[in-house]
């Protein structure tokens, strides 16, 4: 990746290594070789895309990460999440590909409802992917992920309320070439990847690339063997139908994903057209039931466990997506930008919602949605003094999602009669949405004694013969469709040489339609409703250049989350539209071997939006908690010592809490509590050493990260969080002179660290959290081919 304008860098002083550990943050870059000899510790001028026309990293006045190619390749990134461990105040979870869960600077956005809107853009090349059973992808011949910290209403538009996610594929090239890698690891994983790039002729080329991964389950199930509560008795479908016992092991790995890039180019006029296919046949999230053990076993998380649901645990998701983009140069400052795309995802999942082999509560839901969309973008940039942008977009979501709950009627009934009466006489609430000033142990003795109603005094659960095994609770059907337009303008000017004033504005017109439907005894009621709301989000910046390896600049932005419109009985609640004014302070700096930024920032919510799952229909529902503010301080850096060595640092501070009082002045139940996911303190060292020894390289690389406390759900409910826990991972890749070939052994949690990625989930809507493991230590093999 060549510089798009270079400039002039100077080594580096001492000032600057000492600022850049202290205060740092925004780039991975690529190493590459430079132009002088002796030069050898060159870091290469980054070229983003941030502000929707091509620039260099230092002149975006962003606060903004960009993991490179070369680092994705190294450390063998290949799912969202492993980002976040390196990225300061930047949390990704992914549990599945059907509901992964983001954080940027405290705020999480991971709501399953279909009639809400994201706080955080997710957009691969260009085009949206924000909705949650399409935000999952796999990353395979990745050129970069750009990571933009705080609202983008001019940049990313509706969704980016709190930031952005921008993961950019090679496109394809004018030279012949290729690769293949193939893994093997400890948990009886595979892996493939490949890429081939081939010329056609002079004009157009054509690249595929494709990544196959399988990894059994991690967490033994042993609901079908001799020693389980049921043995093998046939098990239940959504359907209420009878199937036969199945126990498949749960928390694995499935991704076959291809991708196949044309680029035509011209003097004036270039074409891409992609076509992408991810299909995912992946064992259940292990929820596992913190109170209730397994026949002979116990409630760590970290031990087999014994689900029920059987053939139906588990995710399957058919991602299909289709893309074109029209460039055309008008004149060297005059250029426009169309792109149109369709994406169809199918997703079904089953999971057992209490974690347990008894039937409280097992879930199965389908989702099936079509997004599509097409903008325009008009880009003048004068090469001196003025840029600007205006376009416009349209995009829809169609989505449809019908829930089925599968209980146990005589357990169920018991499970909620006697919780109940505890709740009452104990005045403790067990729903993990509720906050509490119980202590822990009061808590779990409560949950003790419910349980203990669940099994007769030989420990086999209670039973009725005379009510059915199984009632089927649904479907419930909740359906949504979306359709928004939006208008912006961007205008960049240099006051001066040093001084580049920024400032636009996004206009925002859309309507939103929810109907939802539920079945009953007495048949099914639909209710549906549709609004339409519309806004106005402004962006302004300022950046001076101190010189051509300083820059500091200012950012102010708006960001907005829509309104969610709910149809139920009880009438069409519309929450107020989310609103987040953001200020950041940051610096940025280059030299020929050394790279940083970092930022200070502050963020003020007005009527901030909160999720919870309602327990009896497992629908996420939208409520209006209040105001808040958070602020934090974040850094990166990379510093090139020598040709062989690389060392990268990152680190991040936070100060995310639920305000005391809502905006009317009453008592907020979440006052002074930290948010989901929001670590006070996070940070990750990685060090790159390449060992010459005769015609061989070895490449050794290091990565340890850390993360203070983060609590699971925003009541900060007593036991759903993870204490301060440090990972790391480790790999060896030999490398011979003119080979073609290459090996690699990597260790992931070295240490064998136990760790949660979650905790509470519905169980904890039902008053019985539990629990999501993060992966063990897993060694593995690789073997690259290139050619």
């Amino acid at each position: 990746m060549r510089p798009l304008y270079p400039r002039t860098v100077y080594p580096r002083s001492l000032l600057a290594t000492t600022i850049a550990f202290a205060l740092s943050s925004a780039a991975i870059a690529q190493e590459v070789a430079p132009d002088t000899e002796n030069e050898h510790n060159y870091i290469e001028e980054i070229t983003v895309t941030a502000q929707m026309r091509e620039q260099s990293v230092m002149d975006v006045p962003v606060t903004m990460d960009v993991i490179g190619s070369e680092f994705l390749e190294r450390t063998n990134i290949m799912e969202l999440d492993e980002l976040s461990r390196i990225l300061p105040n930047v949390q990704i979870q992914e549990q599945a590909v059907s509901l992964p869960s983001f954080n940027i600077r405290g705020v999480t956005d991971d709501v399953s409802s279909v009639s809400a809107t994201p706080r955080i853009s997710v957009y691969q090349d260009g085009f949206d992917i924000s909705k949650k059973t399409v935000a999952s992808v796999a990353l395979y011949d990745i050129a970069r992920v750009e990571v933009l910290k705080g609202p983008q209403p001019t940049l990313f538009g509706v969704a980016a309320a709190n930031g952005a996610v921008s993961i950019h594929s090679n496109l394809p090239t004018f030279e012949q070439e290729g690769k293949v890698q193939v893994g093997y690891n400890s948990e009886e994983g595979q892996e493939v990847e490949f890429m081939y790039n081939q010329p056609i002729n002079d004009n157009h080329s054509f690249r595929i690339a494709g990544l196959y991964r399988e990894m059994d389950g991690i967490v033994e199930n042993n609901a079908c063997s001799a020693d389980s509560y049921y043995g093998n008795a046939n098990m239940y479908n959504h359907l209420g139908e009878e199937v036969p016992c199945n126990s498949e092991d749960l928390q694995g790995v499935s991704v076959q994903a291809l991708r196949a890039t044309w680029r035509a180019n011209y003097d004036q006029l270039e074409i891409i057209a992609r076509a992408a296919m991810e299909y995912n046949d992946q064992p259940g999230i292990a929820f596992k039931s913190g109170s209730i053990a397994p026949n002979g076993g116990d409630t760590s998380p970290f031990t087999d466990a014994e689900f029920s649901l059987g053939s139906e645990l588990g995710i399957e998701r058919t991602l299909q997506a289709y893309d074109l983009t029209v460039n055309y140069d008008f004149n060297q400052m005059l250029s426009l930008h169309a792109d149109a795309y369709y994406k169809d995802v199918e997703v079904s999942e089953g999971f057992d919602a209490d974690g347990s082999a008894l039937r409280i509560q097992d879930a199965y839901f389908d989702n099936d949605a079509t997004l599509k969309g097409a903008s325009m973008r008009l880009v003048y940039d004068s090469g001196d003094k003025l840029a600007a942008f205006v376009g416009a977009s349209i995009t829809q979501d169609d989505s449809i999602l019908p829930y089925y709950v599968m209980v146990d009627p005589f357990v169920r009934g018991t499970f909620d009669a006697v919780k109940a009466q505890l709740e009452a006489t104990s005045n403790i609430p067990l729903n993990q949405n509720i906050a509490t000033d119980a202590s822990l142990e009061e808590i779990e003795a409560l949950r003790a004694m419910l349980v203990s109603q669940l099994f007769n005094e030989d420990g086999s659960p209670i039973s009725n013969p005379a009510l059915p095994p199984i009632l089927i609770q649904g479907p419930f059907i909740f359906e949504a469709e979306l359709d928004i337009a939006s208008y912006v303008a961007e205008v960049s000017y240099f006051v001066t040489d040093d001084i580049n004033i920024t400032a636009g504005i996004r206009y925002i017109d859309e309507t939103r339609y929810t109907r939802n439907t539920y079945t009953t005894a007495d048949g099914a009621f639909t209710f549906d409703a549709e609004r339409d709301f519309d806004d106005t989000l402004p962006r302004f910046a300022v950046s001076y250049d101190v010189n051509n390896n300083w820059n500091v600049y200012a950012n102010y932005a708006r960001g907005r989350r829509s309104p969610v419109v709910d149809a139920n009985a009880g009438g069409v609640n519309v929450t107020k539209p989310e609103i987040v004014d953001s200020y950041d302070l940051g610096i940025k700096y280059q030299s020929a071997n050394f790279l940083f930024s970092g930022a200070i920032f502050t963020y003020e919510y007005s009527d901030y939006q909160q999720s919870f799952t309602d327990a009896e229909t497992l629908q996420s529902i939208t409520v209006t908690v209040g105001d808040s503010t958070m602020s934090g301080i974040e850094g990166m850096a990379t510093y090139n010592y020598s040709e062989t060595l690389t060392l990268t640092a990152s680190l991040g501070f936070l100060d995310a809490e639920f305000a005391d009082n809502t905006a009317d002045g009453s008592e907020f139940q979440y006052g002074g509590n930290k948010f989901r996911l929001a670590p006070e303190v996070s940070g990750a060292i990685n060090i790159n050493k390449v060992f010459n020894m005769d015609s061989f390289d070895i490449d050794v690389n290091w990565l340890t990260s850390f993360q203070s406390e983060v609590f699971f759900e925003s009541s900060n409910y007593p036991g759903l969080s993870q204490d301060t826990y440090s990972l790391t991972d480790i790999s060896v890749k030999l490398l011979q002179d003119n080979s073609k070939f290459a090996y690699e052994f990597y260790v992931n949690n070295l240490f064998d660290k136990e760790f949660l990625i979650d905790a509470g989930n519905t169980g904890g809507g039902l008053g019985i959290p539990t629990f999501v493991r993060g992966m063990p230590r897993i060694a593995g093999v690789r073997v690259y081919y290139e050619f």
